[in-house]
């Protein structure tokens, strides 16, 4: 995958006694020269500091053909105001770094911290950009690298985004009306452009095509990734439900598809006699990103979420909370990746919904979900409203619990914060109720909350407003 671009300058004012164009040529360039290499970004610099307004326009021409992503100016020194207007007309996010004073005393060597200040005034007060971001130190200074490290991550998260498709399979699911979504907002805020044009019948076709020898052997490996498989489980069940993974993964790759959305019932239960839970979790957990119940907008949500973290999220609902402890459950049928699951592992088993508890078509018992306890660790829960004005984000940890719960993948999350604030129970459920909050998130292990928050600012993406909690109507 393309690496997030960097173009790195240098400007400068010489009657500033401590400039000097040999330390950003044999100190600042070779140090991020090291630094792109750890975390994983290209470099491009302009070798000579500019000091006057033909280098700036130079500079841009140059930059203009280096195809950057993002340009970070160093203010090695303060630098007259004219020479940030033709870098500004690159149309690059910008980065303005800072860097320290040589001496503490006497005639001033650099005054880059005011350099950075009048730089940031002029791009928000003059030119009435919306972001730009600031950066302070030496390469290898704590304050520095935190930041920096922040900007790559969310920026490459934006730059992978960019251009992804997302198929959506099947429409969404009946009734599901919280999920509809803009196709052309998401191609234009977003990059993402999403083909609603694949029906259940294109997946049907394929499911029915596969010869049975080859779907009993792949059935067969299938069951040995799991730690166990119900005994009431048909082999019907998990042929069929092979099939039906088989035909996802070649739809996703003949379409260069990202992501998926799968409408993913009633139609598989009603025409094949299955539900496809586990299918689900097999694809997340071989990398294919799939959201259940056509919800576009969660799987936008969770492509952020794995190219921060390198892991597959999962989709979950809200599905209780204890005040107790200040935790909330959060449950889905059983379509979580096996690579959540705690010490017990993952077993394939029958449908929460099966039996006589359930009239009518329902009642016919089906499979195959994951049925799984989350295991103990951090984690991000996070999902775009459809306008994609607003993210609801918030992170905490999933608790080792008692409770035996509910059939299906399932586990308990507490120490909620909100950007670094406990945020309690009554205030997250009576936020997201209140708001009328599209009712699927997505979670991911690791704590990203700050590199998201980056991601929306960049986007021009609003946090999601939490309500405190009255007993009034708001």
């Amino acid at each position: 995958m393309e690496k997030l671009k960097i173009c790195l300058v240098s400007v400068v004012q010489t009657s500033f006694w401590g400039s000097s164009a040999e330390e950003y040529k044999k100190k600042y360039i070779p140090e991020m020269k090291k630094l792109s290499e750890q975390l994983e970004f290209e470099l491009l610099y302009i070798e000579n500091p500019i000091g006057d307004i033909a280098g700036a326009n130079n500079a841009k021409e140059q930059i203009d053909s280096m195809g950057a992503d993002f340009l970070l100016i160093q203010l090695s020194t303060f630098a007259a105001g004219e020479l940030l207007l033709p870098l500004a007309e690159t149309g690059l996010r910008i980065g303005l770094w800072g860097v320290p004073e040589i001496t503490g005393e006497g005639a001033i060597p650099n005054n880059s911290l005011c350099g950075v200040n009048m730089y940031g005034s002029i791009l928000k007060q003059y030119l009435r950009r919306e972001n730009y971001k600031w950066f302070f130190g030496t390469v290898d200074d704590d304050l520095f690298l935190r930041r920096f490290k922040v900007t790559v991550s969310a920026l490459t998260a934006i730059k992978r985004l960019k251009g992804a498709k997302v198929a959506l399979i099947g429409g969404i699911a009946p009734g599901f009306y919280d999920f509809c979504y803009d196709e052309r907002l998401a191609l234009e805020k977003l990059g993402v452009k999403v083909n609603s044009l694949i029906e259940f019948g294109d997946i049907y076709a394929r499911v029915l095509s596969y010869p049975e020898a080859e779907i009993k052997e792949e059935a067969a490996r299938m069951q040995a990734e799991y730690t166990c498989v119900g005994d009431n489980l048909e082999e019907e069940h998990l042929e069929t439900s092979t099939r039906v993974y088989r035909a996802f993964k070649e739809v996703l790759a003949e379409g260069g598809f990202d992501a998926a959305a799968i409408s993913c019932w009633p139609k598989y239960r009603k025409n094949l006699g299955i539900v496809i839970c586990s299918v689900i979790g097999r694809l997340l957990e071989n990398g294919i990103t799939a959201a259940c119940e056509g919800d576009v907008d969660s799987a936008i949500t969770m492509l952020l979420l794995k190219s921060l973290t390198g892991k597959q999220p999962m989709l979950m609902d809200l599905s209780k909370f204890d005040e107790t402890d200040q935790t909330i459950l959060m449950w889905h049928c059983g379509s979580a990746p096996k690579s959540y699951a705690d010490k017990d592992g993952v077993s394939l088993a029958m449908h929460y919904k099966p039996g006589s508890r359930v009239p009518g078509e329902d009642s016919k018992p089906a499979a195959a979900v994951n049925s799984m306890s989350f295991a103990a660790g951090p984690v991000t829960v996070a999902r775009l409203t459809n306008d994609y004005k607003n993210m609801l984000l918030f992170s905490g940890e999933i608790m080792e619990k008692a409770d035996k719960s509910y059939d299906g993948s399932r586990g308990w999350i507490g120490g909620l914060h909100v950007d670094g604030e406990a945020i309690g129970i009554r205030e997250l459920i009576n936020s997201v109720l209140s708001n009328g909050f599209q009712h699927h998130y997505a979670i991911v292990g690791g704590h990203v909350e700050n590199e998201m928050r980056e991601i929306m600012a960049w986007l021009g993406i609003k946090p999601f407003t939490f309500l405190k909690y009255q007993d009034y109507l708001q």
